[in-house]
């Protein structure tokens, strides 16, 4: 079976699990949520063969932005299914993460994507090149979370509570979630600035100065959240903006400098 076709077969379980987790929690059918269960487990098998065949056909990894989108994705049904195995189940979540799935493998089958090979020369290039981009694909995830929380947060404090709103997952569940994924970020960026700076000979020679520093105020950004979280207990709009503040930094240091660099001044950050 090629790539596309994986991607479709993974795509519509997804959907169809989707489906299923819905009518589970609107009917509070348990055999309707296992059903959903298998339908999102055979759906991560079939996304993790189409990722397979990224890393493993051409010999070098493909780092391209969609690519690496997906495996985020990836990352996260898979998060979110052997959650359902432990009593703290995050399951529920998949509500939200499932269909972000399906909308990431449909951007990855429609849109054509120029492969970005990079040659590892080093457990450090490949230390650095993964988690940066693991680091951008799981806060980005966490943003989209936590509109979701401040959408959820917005309707229950207006009492507008359709069914579509009464169907999503919990506030609570959605936030315990949000602060697993910005801690599994935290720690992938914090991986990807230390081998960034040991990997980097010269910062102003490969114009990468104003993107280190923005990678650095959101890594302090979300330091800050996750230390307030641990010591004071911080949730609710607090800790909704602070996330998204350090999402939008780092999306102004990944793009930013991509437009500027390569747009603009028609160069590239390691020329």
């Amino acid at each position: 079976m090629n790539h596309d076709t994986t991607l479709l077969y993974a795509l519509g379980l997804y959907a169809a699990a989707t489906a299923l987790l819905y009518r589970s929690i609107i009917t509070g059918s348990r055999r309707w949520r296992h059903v959903s269960l298998g339908a999102a487990l055979a759906g991560a098998a079939l996304h993790g063969a189409a990722q397979w065949q990224h890393w493993s056909t051409s010999g070098m990894p493909d780092v391209g932005f969609l690519n690496l989108l997906s495996l985020c994705a990836l990352v996260i049904v898979v998060m979110l299914c052997l959650s359902a195995l432990s009593r703290d189940s995050l399951f529920d979540a998949s509500l939200v993460a499932l269909p972000l799935a399906v909308l990431v493998l449909i951007l990855e089958w429609s849109l054509p994507s120029e492969r970005l090979l990079v040659e590892i020369d080093s457990w450090g290039t490949a230390a650095h090149i993964v988690s940066s981009v693991l680091a951008f694909g799981l806060f980005s995830i966490a943003g989209v979370y936590a509109l979701f929380v401040v959408a959820i947060d917005h309707f229950l404090r207006s009492h507008h509570l359709n069914p579509l709103v009464q169907a999503l997952p919990a506030l609570d569940v959605l936030e315990r979630l949000l602060f697993r994924l910005l801690g599994a970020g935290f720690v992938l960026l914090t991986v990807s600035l230390a081998t960034g700076l040991a990997y980097v000979q010269d910062l102003f020679a490969q114009h990468l100065a104003h993107k280190t520093l923005l990678s650095f105020l959101a890594w302090f950004v979300f330091g800050t959240l996750l230390l307030g979280r641990w010591r004071y207990g911080w949730r609710g709009r607090r800790a909704v903006w602070l996330s998204l503040a350090g999402v939008v930094l780092l999306l102004l240091a990944y793009f930013g400098s991509k437009l500027v660099l390569e747009v603009i001044l028609d160069r590239n950050w390691w020329v």
